[in-house]
């Protein structure tokens, strides 16, 4: 029930911040041009890849120690913060150093005045901070704060840009939104900074775990920071360097609205698995618990994957318009490759959890000079599908070798006959939707197949026992609470998860 109640508040940070967000991205999407929109789009990709430069390696790091520190000692826990906050300020100068030293011999980073690119720089730092904190109460597992800074932060971001939208409807105003709302993260999370341990270095008592911590933070760095150049958007900048403005705005449109899809079910269990996968590397349960990571994670995933992969044409018409209906290929071709990430993300966690950064980094240092490579041949010359195409080749590429990397640790997929239970019942579950799109089409046909399907696909996971023993508890414990009216239905899924 524990983990329940991390979900639900994770639930809402997660959804605060991406949907709210989505609904940002939308009403940026609606105000501007096609063309000002791809602009709008890299702008905030150059803004969060120094928020990434800041950060990289250091919050998945936090994240990771203080779940391991918090089971030993408080002052080892309060060393080992007061360290990170000193590699954090040296980080943040050394990035503002390179950032400004670009600006004075003329090179171009963003396609934008000189003052709001100043400007962004700076706002990036606030919201560095944020997420050096954040990262910390995610490894206390105090997933309260992170839902409350979430709910707090993102509303007030929404309103600026409504506002903007409005009243000054601009490029630059939209931009200035987004650093505002870097500025209302900061301040917000500092609201609970009493809640957490003081960073007052009280002995070096993580001496004998330094080495493995700047070992992790220097391979994590090249990790998350190569990681984040080629896996988060960075196609949007190509596309509008080599003239495809509008297109890329669409990619940003397709990437946005998958990332916000597998962040509707799947996200919830996904934010949780770090620290507890960390813990159990301790507790000689890792291998349980990531069987049990995947198998979820698959069922969520397949929830969401099918009903936006039919329904991404009225998706995108309703949310952005027809003006962006190019964007749907892109949609449908991005929410199958996140879902494959997040269902490996198993692996993923289990080379962290084992300390295997360093053979991780070399594996993404390699993919960038391959993202290099096929940006530039691919992508100038076919637009957004050959943005896809480079996209698509570095996923499968990576996963890969990840999944390669992470079975010398003991990790191995799911049984197959567990992953083709799944798979089966969700394609047997959209039958039925796939007929009524046939004969009928519109925003109302899509809620009614979408809730069609995942009536009929998580009911048929009771039948064909794709649940495991952990769900049957769960409706064990939820009978005995449940009106009469819903007794009966409960009994039936026990009985038949039991048998």
């Amino acid at each position: 029930m524990r983990t329940i109640f991390q979900a639900s508040l994770s639930a809402v940070s997660l959804y605060s911040e991406y949907f709210l967000g989505l609904l940002v991205s939308i009403i940026i999407a609606r105000t501007l041009s096609t063309e000002d929109y791809g602009v709008y789009s890299s702008v905030i990709w150059g803004a969060g890849l120094i928020t990434v430069a800041i950060n990289a390696g250091l919050s998945i790091t936090v994240t990771k120690f203080v779940a391991e520190f918090s089971l030993k000692s408080e002052q080892v826990l309060l060393s080992f913060l007061a360290f990170i906050h000193h590699v954090l300020v040296k980080r943040i100068v050394i990035v503002v150093t390179l950032f400004l030293s670009l600006l004075l011999f003329d090179i171009k980073v963003m396609s934008a005045p000189l003052w709001l690119i100043i400007t962004v720089l700076f706002c990036s730092i606030f919201k560095s901070f944020y997420i050096f904190k954040t990262s910390v109460f995610k490894g206390l597992q105090r997933f309260d704060v992170l839902a409350k800074t979430s709910m707090i932060a993102n509303p007030f971001n929404l309103v600026c840009v409504v506002f903007c939208a409005y009243f000054f409807p601009s490029l630059e105003s939209f931009v200035l939104a987004y650093c505002f709302a870097c500025l209302v993260f900061f301040f917000s999370v500092l609201h609970f900074n009493s809640q957490l341990p003081s960073l007052e270095k009280s002995g070096d008592l993580i001496v004998g775990h330094k080495s493995r911590i700047i070992s992790q933070i220097y391979s994590a760095s090249v990790i998350i920071f190569f990681g984040a150049v080629v896996f988060r958007q960075s196609q949007v900048l190509v596309l509008e360097n080599s003239g495809f403005l509008s297109e890329a705005g669409y990619f940003n449109i397709a990437f946005i609205l998958a990332t916000s899809a597998v962040t509707l079910i799947p996200g919830i269990y996904q934010a949780v698995l770090l620290p507890k996968i960390t813990q159990s590397v301790g507790k000689a349960n890792l291998k349980e618990g990531v069987l049990q990571a995947q198998r979820y994670l698959l069922i969520l995933c397949l929830l969401v994957l099918f009903p936006v992969l039919l329904y991404a044409d009225v998706v995108i018409d309703i949310l952005y318009g027809e003006r962006y209906k190019d964007a749907v290929f892109a949609l449908q071709v991005i929410i199958i490759l996140r879902v494959l990430v997040v269902i490996n993300d198993a692996a993923n966690l289990t080379l962290i959890s084992n300390d295997r950064q360093k053979s991780m980094a070399k594996i993404n240092f390699v993919i960038f000079i391959l993202a290099l490579l096929l940006s530039y041949l691919i992508t100038p010359e076919f637009g957004v599908n050959g943005a896809l195409v480079v996209y698509a080749v570095l996923i499968i590429i990576l996963l890969l070798f990840y999944n390669r990397l992470a079975k010398r640790d003991g990790y191995c997929f799911m049984a197959w006959k567990v992953f083709f239970t799944i798979l089966l019942s969700a394609l047997f579950a959209l039958l039925p939707t796939l007929v009524i799109n046939y004969y009928f089409k519109g925003v109302i046909v899509a809620i009614i197949g979408s809730a069609i399907y995942s009536i009929i696909y998580l009911n048929l996971l009771i039948v064909t026992k794709g649940y495991d023993s952990s769900v049957t508890n769960i409706l064990k414990q939820l009978h005995s609470k449940s009106p009469s009216i819903i007794k009966g239905y409960l009994a039936w899924a026990i009985r038949q998860l039991s048998t």
